[in-house]
This record gives structure tokens, sequence and C-alpha cells, in this order.
């Protein structure tokens, strides 16, 4: 059976040959100029001895960085580019935006964004120990509450280290297809981001984990790709748990309650417009850039940017090129990862097949 997952949506080895044919990849990271482009970085969980070189290469280079509403002036023409200038991005706020992100850029004197998702955030009691201080965890992001809080988002915004913009509300994956793969065990692991979502649309946020034993896991896609949500019948599910071994004979698209166009329509919307109101009431921002949860832009969340308020969106899958150009559409903003950072012209600067080689040597180290 083909994957029931589009190519556009899904990473593999001929992505990366499509794109050099297509020309995403920037002219600077193969030695040559930046052409007049903004260069933007993405991070996710980071440690402080994974970024500290990075802003140490940026520093002594003599680069500046900006956020969110100076990148959207240089796209709609009303900022000159700046060959010094680049946008350093963290994507989900992880808790380590808080602990060693942002005492790192204080340190360096740069500035960066974020992107948040209200859906995942919660209140603590306190601030937590930032890097430096007793009682610092280095492992934050893998603890029970491993996104920045409210009140550490808050800190971030107001000390203008870091531009708190949207990631959706939910940032789920939804099942999008009847084709059966396998049942929840207690020692199944996923990502936390990679649990299915099992509510949505104005409750609270709830996922699939190993604690739902003998849930079926069905093939999964963006809730804001245009895959249409497959939720396995309550009943189904309770079949499967008193006899595991009827899994494999139990999918029939009856066993399924598939969303209709409407209900579709309904959540998109609601993961982009929540997600900015519920920070622009929690914080003092003002959002207008949205980063699509791993890079997918459906048509529909596409149709609804505009009016859901949005001037921006970051969205590698239909992205035309891995920087930004003045000009370009708004909504389809690409993104490089943050070791091309030293591919920036620079003292000891590193192109791209080094950078390629280093990462491979310590994928398999």
């Amino acid at each position: 059976m083909k994957n029931p997952i589009p190519f556009n949506e899904r990473d593999s080895f001929w992505h990366e040959k499509l794109q050099f044919l297509k020309g995403k990849w920037p002219s600077f990271v193969f030695g040559l100029g930046r052409g007049g482009c903004l260069p933007v970085f993405k991070f996710s969980r980071i440690t402080r001895q994974e970024l500290e070189p990075y802003l140490i290469y940026l520093m002594e280079n003599g680069y500046r960085t900006i956020q969110s509403a100076e990148m959207e002036a240089f796209i709609e023409g009303n900022r000159k580019p700046d060959p010094k200038e680049v946008v350093l991005c963290f994507d989900h706020a992880w808790a380590s935006v808080w602990t060693v992100v942002a005492p790192l850029l204080e340190r360096y004197g740069f500035k960066a964004i974020t992107y948040a998702i209200p859906g995942r955030i919660s209140e603590l009691p306190a601030l937590r120990p930032v890097w430096g201080q007793p009682g610092h965890d280095p492992d934050v992001d893998y603890t029970k509450n491993p996104f920045c809080s409210w009140g550490e988002l808050l800190a971030l915004q107001k000390r203008g280290l870091v531009d708190v913009q949207s990631n959706s509300w939910s940032h789920g994956y939804i099942f999008s297809h009847d084709k059966f793969l396998r049942l929840i065990q207690p020692e199944t692991f996923l990502p936390p981001l990679n649990w299915p979502l099992l509510n949505e649309s104005g409750a609270q946020l709830k996922t699939l984990s190993n604690r739902n034993v003998f849930h079926p896991l069905l093939p999964v896609r963006s809730r804001l790709s245009d895959g249409v949500r497959h939720d396995v019948d309550p009943m189904v599910v309770k079949a499967i748990h008193d006899d595991p071994d009827v899994a494999p004979f139990l999918y029939k698209k009856y066993f399924l309650q598939i969303e209709t166009p409407e209900e579709q329509l309904h959540a998109i919307s609601y993961e982009l417009t929540q997600s900015r109101e519920d920070l622009e009431k929690r914080l003092p921002t003002k959002v207008t850039q949205i980063c699509f949860p791993w890079g997918v832009c459906g048509k529909i969340a596409y149709s609804l940017l505009e009016e859901s308020g949005y001037r921006s969106a970051i969205a590698e899958k239909s992205a035309a090129k891995f920087a930004v150009t003045p000009g370009q559409n708004s909504y389809e903003i690409g993104r490089l990862t943050y070791p091309f950072i030293r591919t920036l012209p620079g003292r000891s600067r590193k192109l791209y097949l080094r950078i390629r080689q280093e990462h491979s040597r310590r994928a398999f180290s």
C-alpha cells in the first residue's frame, strides 16, 4: 500500500535533491554573497554547549539580530537589506528558551523570536532557575513541564529579548487515514509533540500517550494540513482492549469517525485564531506571525491566515527559498537549521558540504 501521507509533507532523501533543483538554498551557504536576502535560522531544544558557539560566531563577525516586525517590514519593502542582519527562531518555546537561550542572548547582545503553543503552556508558581543560578536543571526540556510557563514568557517579552509569536494553538497531529499501524504499548515512545490529539477546539488539550494502552495508531498529518481527521470509535478501542489480536481486522472506514468539512474548517480556524488571541491576552505582544508545525501549511489554513490576523507565516514545506527576500510571499517564509549559521560570511566560515559532513558524523557517533 502506498504511503498515505502526501509526498510534500514527508521528510525523505529525495526532498533535499528536489530542493537543489528548485533553487531553495541561498547562495551564501555555498560560499557566495547573500544577494540581498535575510537569513533566518531555526532552533528547537537547545543546550548551552550547542548554542553558545553560534552566538560567538555571530558576535565576532559583527552580525545583528532582528525580530518579527522588522522581518515583515523587510518583506514589504519598508526596511532596506542589511548584510549584517539575521533572524534567530526558537520553535515551540521549550523551557530552555527561558533557562538557557535568554541568558545567552543577553550576554552576547542578541534578540530572537520564539513560537509558543498556548494549548500546551502551564501556569507555574515561580520562574525556574536559569543557567548559572542554583537549582538550574539542564534537562528542563524533558521534565513534566517542558515548555516555558506563562510567567516566563511574560518576563521574556517584557525584557525585549525574545519576541513571542504563534506556533498554532495545539501544534497537533491528527489521525488522517484508516490504515492500521500498531497498538500503543506501555513501552511505546514518541516525542511529546508527536502524540496525536484526542481533543481540540475549546477544551483543555489532551493527547494520546503510552497510558492509552491498546489504542490503535494510524497515519498522522498536521492539524494545519488539509488532512481530514479520523477518530477511532471508542467501541473499537474497547473491543481491542478486550482482545488485542483482533486489532488488524477491525479497520474498516465505518469503525472510524471522520470529521465533516465544516468541522475541519472550524478546527483549523480555531488553531490560528485562538493561538493569537490567547498570546495577546496573556502577554504584552502583537502576534502577527505564525510558524506552521512541521512546516506544513494546507490550502484551508492558507486561506484563513489574513482574516485570522497574521501578516506572515513560516512554512518551510511551501517556501520558495530557505531565506527571506524582499517582495516575496509573506506566508511562505523558509528557514535554515542553525548549523548553517557558520556558512554566513565571516572569519572561520564553513560551507555547505562541511556542515553536512559534520552533521552526518554527529548522527552516527
